[in-house]
């Protein structure tokens, strides 16, 4: 049972401190002063029920801003709460299943996925440092057909983020973060191609090798390979997995093609190239597409009525069209593949 922290702060003033511990969410509180004699309250919780502990919280401080919420994740508490006690609690609470599972959302809060991915979405110079180490490990695996070299390269390349990024962006709204994953997506392959381009310039290898050959045809089990790789890079960030793994998963998505798109063209085969590109772009609007519906069918949106209506309006329009790409590619594949 993963448990939450929330410490709030509450604005100045704000004296009706017991109505913000509801006791049929929380698993234990307890009040403490802070510097300056300022009241911190304390909230133990189920990681699945902080989402309507902080919108309940924010509707009772609206219109204020002198206040903070903090959620801290906890490793481990004593004692242990265990499944027979929790459930005569709430057998006592006569709180029917129905409720109970309404209070819930099988996932971290909305807040704490938003920051976990911000995080790893933003463009740095680590971020290109990265990139380009993972270019230049993947181009030598794909050259020397080595596949060990080709997955060590997927296991440095910070691809996972900006994709997820973007995706909760399209859910939600965010023009802020919808900016920012762009901006790194197009950087890193921007400098993904650049690099693995000037390295087929300047490298002599032989296209028909499997490490190259097979991710020049696109087939429809890529496109279900690209799905399955966003939705487990979402269901991961959701459900504050690690995404270090499902991080591999979808660099083996996106990486590989993209150097090997890189390679093709530097060396001029461009029919190959155009067959590799080609599987690179399936990927990206899989993973992209796959993400919003991970994210809308777990019940992801903005806080307020109006961010609501305009982040489903950005929504409709963003899986509008990343099905009308899906489409034609999928076109494309008969014709060309098939």
């Amino acid at each position: 049972m993963a448990l939450r922290l929330i410490k709030i702060l509450p604005p100045d003033g704000f004296d009706d401190l017991k109505s913000l511990i509801n006791e049929d969410d929380i698993i234990d509180s307890w009040i403490d002063k802070s510097e300056g004699d300022r009241t911190v309250i304390n909230l133990l919780a189920e990681v699945e029920i902080t989402e309507k502990i902080l919108g309940d919280l924010e509707t009772k401080f609206s219109g204020k801003e002198d206040y903070r919420i903090v959620l801290l994740p906890i490793s481990a508490s004593l004692p242990v709460q265990k499944e027979e006690e929790k459930e005569d609690e709430e057998a006592k609470d006569e709180i029917t299943d129905k409720e109970k599972e309404g209070k819930r959302v099988h996932r971290i809060s909305r807040d704490e996925l938003y920051e976990e991915i911000k995080k790893i979405a933003d463009f740095s110079w680590v971020f290109m440092v990265l990139i380009a180490l993972s270019v230049v490990v993947a181009a030598n695996g794909l050259i020397r057909d080595n596949a060990a070299m080709v997955i060590g390269a997927m296991v440095i390349a910070p691809i996972l983020g900006p994709n997820v990024g973007l995706a909760l962006a399209t859910t939600l709204g965010d023009k802020a973060l919808f900016k920012r994953s762009i901006k790194s997506i197009l950087y890193g392959f921007s400098l993904g191609l650049s690099l693995s381009f000037i390295m087929g310039l300047l490298i002599d290898f032989n296209p028909e090798v499997t490490e190259i050959s097979s991710r020049t045809v696109v087939s429809y089990a890529d496109i279900a390979l690209g799905l399955a790789a966003g939705i487990a890079g979402c269901l991961s960030f959701t459900r504050g997995i690690s995404a270090a793994v499902i991080g591999v998963m979808v660099a083996v998505a996106l990486l590989p093609p993209m150097v090997t798109t890189g390679l093709l063209l530097g060396s001029g085969m461009y029919d190959l190239a155009f067959g590799a590109g080609l599987l690179t772009l399936t990927y990206i609007i899989c993973v992209n597409l796959a993400g919003v519906l991970t994210f809308l069918l777990q019940g992801i949106k903005p806080h307020s009525f109006t961010e609501q209506r305009d982040g489903e309006e950005f929504s409709r329009y963003a899986i509008i069209v990343w099905v009308t790409l899906l489409i034609a590619l999928s076109v494309i594949i008969y014709f060309e593949f098939l």
